[in-house]
């Protein structure tokens, strides 16, 4: 089975634990592939819940160690990152993936940048606001993201809906709009195992525009060790969740 979308301690929400001890855990577990995917820093670290960005070097060279150590488990390096016009201008995007370390880009689009100049995230807007437009905020920035070519996999798509209670017709046009995307782009849609955990975070009426043509990659999401083997032991039945 393959382990997909782990975090490390760096990002500061995680168990704090030594990147190996999943990669131990995974072997026990039988898993065949792990996927790290910790939070990716930027520059000047305007951003919490992430490493810093003098860690970034640290975090591929400690996971390249391990995937030279350990020969019967495939260990992968990936990081992931919102979508940022703003970085983007600047080249960060190309910059990563130009690293020859890293070998996937998820896009995890907690927050959005609503302005330029001045340069301003959503995350500094308040409740209000944000019960009202963040999904839009989060939605359009998750199609500038994938048509900018950079990421391979976006990441629990539903939950960019984790502030509205109805599901209504505006909803289904941006959650059209992203599967569009994803679709022409040809990249997978994440089933997030850890967003059935909180119905806030998960959401059946997305899933169910999903054509099952539709490209998509099981997503542990797990930022601790008794997370990522709950979730393996408990995969089958969690995936029910998004077929009914």
């Amino acid at each position: 089975m393959n382990i997909f979308h782990v975090h490390t301690y760096r990002c500061g929400h995680a168990e704090n634990i030594p990147d190996e001890a999943y990669v131990k855990k995974a072997v026990e577990l039988g898993a065949d592939e792990i996927w790290f995917t910790d939070h990716a820093p930027f520059s000047g670290n305007p951003f919490g819940s992430r490493m810093n960005y003098d860690e970034l070097e640290e975090y591929f060279d400690t996971l390249s160690l391990l995937k030279r150590k350990y020969t019967d488990i495939t260990i992968h390096i990936g990081l992931e990152a919102e979508y940022f016009p703003h970085f983007d201008a600047d080249g960060y995007y190309k910059h990563l993936r130009s690293l020859s370390e890293l070998e996937m880009l998820l896009l995890g689009q907690h927050m959005a940048q609503i302005s330029d100049d001045p340069l301003e995230y959503s995350f500094l807007k308040s409740t209000e606001f944000l019960n009202e437009n963040e999904y839009r905020l989060l939605g359009n920035a998750i199609v500038q993201g994938v048509e900018s070519g950079y990421f391979d996999v976006i990441a629990h798509p539903d939950r960019i809906f984790r502030r509205c209670s109805v599901w209504d017709s505006n909803m289904e046009n941006i959650s059209n709009e992203i599967i569009q995307a994803a679709i022409k782009a040809d990249i997978p849609l994440e089933m997030n195992l850890s967003s059935v955990e909180n119905p806030i975070n998960y959401k059946l009426e997305f899933w169910q525009l999903v054509p099952d043509t539709v490209k998509r990659v099981i997503g542990f999401d797990a930022h601790s060790l008794y997370e990522m083997e709950l979730r393996y032991n408990s995969i089958t039945e969690r995936l029910k969740k998004f077929e009914e």
